[in-house]
């Protein structure tokens, strides 16, 4: 049977007996649906409990696929049962690990203590799929998945995600692929690809975020591991410019130089590459070999390029929208800006715009908070704005169009992932490079699999520079 999703979480109590709680996530991977009957045995020597969707044994414990309604009004299945039996093979409050294993007709899920080891992982082995492979930790929805698939070059292997819902998406939109959901420091499981995609959560050093730096050197750790196991060609990162200056990108890239001597790295304002949304991030790509560093190089923003006006991207005049009354927040700002804080010389400029204008700011992940930071539509009458649409925003930043949320996804979360995403057009700028790294390697692809031998790592900054990682 083949693995296609891991999660691990906490056991809770249900009636003062060990609970056995398959998340929607999980039903929804295994193909479990509302008021399907599953069988539930345990596996004394294995360690193990078993749901599947066809009997086990003939004590199997039956139960019923529930459901349960989100915001929307949409059913997700989950299973909820609890057995004082289960007390044999998992606890209160212990970690256990949730497998999906799935092979035609049969899905089953088992339920165990959580594996770990701290410098041993698991790899599975690549697909038949003879595109170049990608492994995404900390995929978010999957928005920098998608731009790399979107190129046509690359397919999804795999991802680690420990938000709920963010999981979710990652899975509707590469169902045949594996999923890891959960904490980054309890994965002991990847999918070997060429590429590892690291895209490592941002808010402890975004100029938005809470600057707690030391969450990062935990992730950094057990990122390196992971990375590792997925005997990857090529490592990308995709982080906020500030990344790049901690001590955990300092220490992720000197546990990772031994056997990728070579980085580059570059900084990238998507409105270079015509966006029409400020969005500045920087850009690493690190590989074993001196051959595919040289091969490799990031794609210079055009001389000249025609930026499309905010109204090639609006809904069109069909499609009805909810307006805020200006006055309103204009009090508000005003209020603020008179208590002589940093919002006195806070321009406005940005922050209300016609269809007309070229550039906007960054979309946020707070985008609906209301700031003075993001940017809205002002009406043709100056009284009115209102927030820029999720389909406005996906094709500003140039989301592929078969990218989608599943029904379920609340508006909120919808804003708030997209918010966390990039602009794909710059995402498929590299992808094309890294895919041509690898054609122009072709030749020498026996060869690009022995490690790479150097006296010295070596990195090339943004400004081109070269220097040694000591």
């Amino acid at each position: 049977m083949n693995l296609v999703m891991k999660k691990v979480y906490k056991v809770t109590e249900k009636a003062l007996k060990p609970r056995v709680w398959i998340y929607s996530l999980v039903c929804e991977s295994a193909g479990f649906l509302p008021g399907q009957k599953l069988y539930i045995s345990t596996d004394q020597e294995a360690n193990e409990i078993i749901v599947q969707n066809q009997p086990v044994t003939e004590d199997d414990h039956v139960v019923h696929v529930s459901s349960k309604r989100t915001s929307k009004g949409a059913q997700r299945p989950i299973v909820d049962t609890a057995k004082e039996s289960y007390r044999s093979i998992i606890d209160v409050d212990h970690k256990v690990e949730m497998c999906v294993y799935k092979d035609n007709d049969l899905s089953r899920v088992i339920i165990k203590p959580l594996e770990f080891s701290l410098f041993k992982k698991e790899s599975l082995v690549k697909t038949r799929d003879e595109r170049i492979s990608t492994f995404t930790i900390c995929s978010g929805a999957g928005f920098v998945t998608s731009a790399f698939q979107e190129s046509g070059y690359f397919s999804s292997v795999g991802a680690i995600e420990l938000d709920e819902d963010s999981g979710a998406v990652y899975r509707h939109n590469f169902p045949s692929t594996f999923l890891f959901s959960g904490d980054l420091l309890d994965c002991n499981i990847v999918a070997e690809a060429d590429v590892a995609v690291v895209t490592l959560p941002c808010n402890e050093v975004s100029p938005l975020g809470n600057h707690e730096e030391g969450t990062f050197n935990n992730l950094a750790l057990a990122a390196s591991e992971l990375i590792r196991a997925t005997k990857c060609r090529a490592i990308f990162f995709e982080n906020v410019n500030d990344f790049y200056k901690t001590s955990a990108y300092q220490t992720l890239k000197e546990l990772l130089s031994g056997e990728f001597p070579y980085w580059k790295e570059s900084h990238i304002e998507a409105i270079d590459f015509g966006s029409i949304a400020r969005r500045s991030r920087t850009y690493v790509v690190a590989v074993r070999t001196e051959e595919d560093f040289t091969n490799f190089s990031f794609s210079k923003p055009p001389e000249r390029i025609r930026r499309k006006k905010l109204k090639e991207y609006l809904d069109g005049k069909h499609v009805p929208q909810h307006w805020k009354p200006l006055a309103k927040f204009m009090d508000s700002f005003r209020a603020k800006a008179d208590k002589n804080n940093s919002w006195k010389d806070r321009s406005l400029s940005k922050t209300f715009v016609d269809p007309q204008t070229t550039e906007i700011q960054c979309i946020p992940k707070r985008y609906r908070a209301q700031s003075a930071s993001s940017t809205y539509l002002v009406s043709e009458d100056k009284q009115s704005f209102r927030f820029l649409t999720i389909a406005e925003i996906r094709k500003i930043l140039s989301v592929p169009d078969w990218f989608e949320y599943p029904d379920y996804i609340s508006e909120t979360r919808k804003y708030e992932m997209i918010g966390q995403s990039v602009d794909c057009r710059v995402i498929k700028s590299i992808a094309n490079n890294i895919a041509a790294m690898f054609f122009k390697g072709l030749r020498a692809i026996k060869a690009s699999s022995l490690p790479g031998v150097c006296c010295n790592a070596v990195t090339e900054n943004s400004e081109g520079q070269l220097g040694y990682i000591f």
